[in-house]
């Protein structure tokens, strides 16, 4: 798993905390997905796709673009 993919599931997880209080069950319910998913993407064991995004995203009640806006990874060229 590169970076970003790492970052990108920090972010997720964060958001996760706030809205579902730990509740992977719930949360995989409402991101139409296997909870054993959500724990791979957690430990980042498995990466994610760009569907799997969108609907995490909408489980989360955010966009792709606000999950996505700001994330800065060590191998990104600074301008």
């Amino acid at each position: 798993m590169d970076e970003l993919e790492k970052i990108l599931a920090a972010e997720i997880y964060r958001r996760f905390l706030i809205k579902y209080d730990n509740n992977k069950s719930a949360f995989a319910r409402a991101s139409d997905c296997r909870e054993s998913t959500i724990r791979r993407i957690f430990k980042n064991e498995q990466s994610i796709t760009v569907p799997l995004l969108l609907r995490i995203c909408n489980a989360l009640d955010v966009t792709a673009s606000e999950i996505l806006n700001g994330i800065v990874f060590a191998g990104e060229n600074k301008k």
